[in-house]
């Protein structure tokens, strides 16, 4: 029998798995359990880093390890091929709910500091999975996209990228790159002082890694009026979180931006499915819950769009709760940190939110967002 090890707060993990393995299910918070010495297989999260020091002796019979992430850099991948161990992550799986996350940001910033975003740019630095849904939903949106990924332009013979200049001549920067600190492409502390001199941006977001941007670099280039604002939902040093940069932060959020039941699902399915193909297990049948949420207040409750979104997407309710975080000591915050990323109620996304016509007479942005009409 398969022995597989699996954090418990990876979505409806078990149904994804056939009965004819032994699933044991552990916390993250304590770490990787004492049944991993007889693991054929590991399913995690990014909050369990695996590397030499945290898996010092490789269990003799385990070849298998999974994230269920779209970020790698918890994983000393090198390691593991070294010891003859398959590792599979879930790339692409909450692509669609980071963008709309950003969407959702940007529409709340610009209605709070009365821009216009038809005429501003984004400079998207990474068009990977998450880099390329981002982009769909911003030109839905009005909004110029510059594209600048330079590894993805050595594989794919359809993709240009665009200069460093002309990514850092946009109004806004947003980030989707993976964390390498030791790479052809380097991106930790991508966004640093040499490319903040001399340029004004008025807003960075980073939902991608937190180290791609040099929080110390951004929160510097603020004081002396070259930034504007900042959003953050992946932090440097995370789950440790910088005071002055979570003081500065227009809005903030605790690493949560891909997390929707439609994302988790598919991070469950990613990772489930290469641990099938890797034992040759038969596949489970699956229901997948596409849930269709029927929303109806009296439109007349939200005299803005802003209103509105934060109805519609909890971001302002992870902000919240995440400045009651920050009020407790620093030994108790990551610990509260994580808790929240695992255990706030998932949402939606847009197209299973299903919304009376007249929001959208009201507001016709929201079928730019995605949103569906109830029928």
């Amino acid at each position: 029998m398969i022995n597989v090890l699996a954090d418990q707060y990876l979505y409806n993990i078990q149904s994804y798995l056939p009965e004819s393995i032994n699933l044991h299910l552990f916390d993250p918070a304590e770490g990787l359990p004492s049944q991993v010495k007889q693991a054929h297989a590991i399913l995690i999260r990014t909050v369990i880093p695996i590397n030499k020091q945290t898996l010092p002796n490789i269990p003799k019979d385990l070849t298998f390890i999974g994230t269920g992430s779209s970020g790698t850099d918890h994983v000393d991948s090198q390691y593991l091929a070294d010891h003859n161990i398959h590792f599979a992550d879930a790339a692409g799986c909450n692509a669609r709910s980071v963008a709309e996350y950003i969407a959702t940001a940007l529409l709340l910033w610009s209605e709070k500091r009365n821009r216009d975003l038809t005429s501003l740019s984004v400079g998207m630095i990474g068009v990977g999975h998450v880099g390329t849904k981002v982009v769909d939903i911003l030109k839905r949106l009005g909004l110029q996209t510059v594209l600048y990924d330079p590894p993805r332009t050595q594989h794919d013979p359809n993709f240009t990228t665009e200069s460093l200049d002309e990514v850092l001549s946009c109004n806004i920067l947003s980030f989707h790159t993976p964390l390498y600190k030791e790479s052809e492409y380097p991106t930790y502390h991508w966004l640093d002082q040499s490319k903040l001199e001399s340029r004004t941006f008025d807003l960075i977001i980073n939902t991608a890694r937190g180290g791609v941007v040099d929080e110390n670099a951004v929160l510097a280039a603020m004081k002396k009026g070259t930034v504007r604002d900042m959003i953050i939902d992946t932090w440097e040093d995370e789950p440790k979180i910088h005071l002055d940069s979570f003081g500065a932060t227009f809005l903030k959020s605790p690493h949560i931006a891909g997390y929707s039941v439609q994302s988790k699902q598919n991070a469950s399915k990613f990772i489930a499915d290469d641990l099938i193909d890797h034992f040759d297990l038969e596949q489970p049948q699956i229901e997948t819950n596409n849930q269709k949420v029927i929303f109806d207040k009296n439109s007349d409750e939200f005299t803005s769009l802003s209103s509105l979104l934060t109805e519609l997407h909890p971001i302002k309710k992870y902000e919240q709760q995440l400045t009651e975080i920050i009020q407790n000591s620093p030994e108790k915050r990551g610990k509260l940190f994580n808790k929240l990323r695992a255990e706030f109620p998932l949402r939606q996304q847009f197209a299973q939110t299903h919304l009376p016509k007249n929001y959208f007479q009201q507001f016709p942005i929201l079928k730019e967002l995605g949103f569906s009409e109830i029928s």
